[in-house]
């Protein structure tokens, strides 16, 4: 296949989530998972040009770019909320867009509420976590997949944003920060979880109207 099927898995949970949130599939990487920074940068760029409430990026680069970051500062100015995953090096290390201040980093659990061990964890790169163990999502040729690893822990958080976007069309990056981690179900610091593992009933209980 001319692509390998990331997108659509990461589509799927979304969806799995805010099952009524419309989705913009935009393509920035290539069938092997490759992609320059200008073509990052045009896909948000197009983004928030046609007035997107989020943006999941379920990518991580281990270099800082200042046009990734700039890109991401205008986002986040137009009102936009972003996600991006933690990364799989199971290190406390920096990876990008995560540890931006204005992103809200997400690391994987699995069920019994502790850290994957591929995860990345510890500030500032992770806002806090979701489950990213043997989830199961869509899959291109009207398939289904079992999928593991910090780009699918990321589009549970882009959905509960999504959720709260539609309780509240004000809500913006930091108030959604705030309200999934007000809401987060706490895990020990030792983890570096950061707030803890999403709870989307709370998230929509809590917020603000």
């Amino acid at each position: 296949y001319p692509d390998y099927g990331h997108g659509t898995m990461v589509a799927g949970l979304i969806h799995l989530v805010a099952p009524n949130a419309k989705i913009m599939p935009l393509r920035a990487f290539g069938a092997d998972g490759s992609a320059t920074v200008s073509q990052i940068v045009s896909a948000i760029s197009y983004a928030v040009d046609h007035h997107v409430d989020v943006i999941n990026m379920s990518f991580s680069m281990t270099q800082d770019s200042p046009a990734l970051s700039a890109a991401l500062d205008l986002a986040t100015k137009a009102g936009i909320i972003c996600v991006a995953s933690a990364g799989n090096d199971g290190q406390s290390t920096k990876v990008w867009p995560a540890a931006y201040s204005n992103v809200i980093g997400v690391a994987g659990t699995n069920n019994s509420q502790q850290r994957s061990t591929w995860s990345n964890y510890g500030s500032p790169l992770v806002s806090l976590a979701a489950p990213d163990e043997g989830l199961i999502t869509t899959y291109p040729q009207q398939h289904y997949a079992e999928v593991s690893g910090t780009s699918f822990s990321a589009p549970l958080v882009s959905g509960g944003a999504a959720l709260l976007v539609d309780i509240n069309n004000r809500t913006n990056q930091s108030l959604a920060a705030s309200e999934l981690a007000s809401s987060a179900n706490s895990l020990s610091p030792a983890l570096g979880l950061g707030a803890g593992e999403l709870d989307l009933y709370q998230a929509c209980r809590t917020a603000k109207k």
